[in-house]
């Protein structure tokens, strides 16, 4: 009799909907840009270095984990990329990485929106971060763009503080594919 019951009572156990996917982000099928503002024109730089992993269900994200290596900082002129490596901009010998993880994600007509916590140079604060998921030629790509006040996670102290040289306001722009 408890043989046959077993098999019965797997019937009632629930089970989810469905699984997430976790797939990595393909840092050599992206990118992660900025624009400041220096003396009032536009100064761009990237990052070439980052990763991470998003799951999702279907077409709806569910969780993000990403990280960039601030080392990787690339401007197209050495010396200043020399600088922002320094401890008055990512001090990157103390730290690292800078990292994003949700905590939560809600859809939005079309797009997407993750809650969660950027961390950089040890100072972590509340971000939401506004982005799309689709699938171009067969891969799912996740892009969006945001704007970070860089003072608020102490990059550029000292005399690179005054906004007057430097503007607060930093854009960046992302883009990736999974793998």
């Amino acid at each position: 009799m408890t043989r046959r019951l077993i098999p019965l009572l797997f019937l009632f156990v629930p089970v989810p909907a469905s699984a997430d996917d976790c797939r990595a982000v393909d840092g050599a099928r992206g990118s992660v840009s900025f624009e400041v503002r220096q003396a009032g024109s536009p100064f761009r730089g990237m990052f070439r270095g980052f990763g991470g992993e998003i799951c999702f269900t279907q077409d709806r994200v569910t969780r993000i984990d990403v990280w960039l290596h601030p080392a990787t900082v690339d401007t197209g002129l050495p010396e200043v990329d020399a600088a922002l490596k320094e401890t008055e901009f990512f001090a990157v010998k103390e730290f690292p990485r800078l990292a994003f993880a949700s905590t939560s994600v809600e859809a939005r007509e079309g797009r997407q929106l993750a809650h969660g916590a950027l961390h950089i140079k040890g100072k972590g604060h509340n971000l939401d971060v506004p982005f799309r998921l689709q699938q171009e030629e067969g891969r799912w790509v996740v892009s969006g763009s945001l704007t970070l006040d860089r003072l608020r996670y102490g990059i550029g102290t000292g005399e690179w503080s005054d906004t007057r040289w430097l503007g607060a306001e930093v854009k960046v722009v992302f883009r990736a594919a999974l793998r």
